[in-house]
């Protein structure tokens, strides 16, 4: 396996690190290539390098000018950045490139989501997920968007499992099951969901927040501890991209 097979599968698995590492060495391997150089923007932008992601976008689109793909990437930027007018041209732009593109879709999706324009943010959503059922992400978010326009809890959920259909380990599919238990009363489902969340990652720092509320419901004050000191030991997020996800729910409906 060479090394950019190697960044694919660590891309694939949300290992970003390693495949950025792969992607760096399959560029000293093969020389400049845009695909490479669009992986390890991509990777780059999930390790909240939001600055090397723009100037490894900026390479491939002098590259492959026409290709889709870097302009989408540079949208994610701009929409992590807020500056939401700049992610929808560029985005936008994607999508006159290759209106087939369920990532440009999503982003754009991602950006009227941003602002506050939901009925179209759930229309990009679902094109989205129509040309590319797994795309996690766009799960993940439609089912946000599905419970801010108040649509039933089980739409909600359909997508949430959809996701974790895909990705298990989606501690945003995860938190955001356990925000609708918790909605919803049924309190035993939430505590379960958010325990294996915290399985996955023990240092969610809001995950072991409304899990450290439940156990207090239930009287079980000592592992409500255990929760709230792990909950102290975490930093709250600082606004740096990739510091947080953005796909969290929101518990005021």
């Amino acid at each position: 396996m060479n090394h950019f097979d190697k960044g694919i599968e660590c891309y694939n698995r949300r290992d970003f690190r390693n495949a950025d590492f792969y992607f760096k060495k399959a560029l000293v391997e093969k020389g400049m290539d845009a695909v490479t150089l669009d992986y390890l923007g991509r990777c780059r932008l999930m390790l909240g390098d939001s600055r090397g992601a723009l100037e490894l976008f900026d390479q491939t689109m002098k590259m492959r000018p026409t290709w889709a793909n870097p302009y989408a990437g540079k949208a994610r930027v701009y929409a992590n950045r807020g500056k939401n007018e700049e992610a929808e041209a560029m985005a936008r732009r994607a999508l006159m490139l290759n209106a087939e593109s369920a990532d440009s879709w999503s982003v754009l999706a991602y950006i009227c989501e941003r602002t506050t324009r939901l009925k179209e943010a759930k229309s990009c959503y679902l094109r989205a997920i129509e040309l590319d059922p797994m795309l996690e992400e766009a799960h993940v978010h439609l089912s946000v968007v599905y419970y801010q326009l108040w649509e039933p809890y089980s739409k909600c959920l359909e997508q949430l499992d959809r996701a974790l259909d895909i990705n298990p380990n989606s501690t945003d599919a995860l938190f955001n099951k356990g925000l609708i238990y918790k909605d919803l009363r049924r309190h035993g489902a939430s505590k379960a969901v958010f325990e294996k969340l915290l399985a996955i990652d023990p240092e969610d720092r809001e995950a072991n927040l409304e899990l450290a509320e439940l156990y207090k419901r239930d009287r079980q004050y000592e592992k409500a501890q255990q929760c709230m000191a792990r909950a102290r030991d975490r930093r709250s997020y600082d606004g740096r991209v990739g510091g947080r996800s953005q796909d969290r729910g929101k518990t005021d409906r």
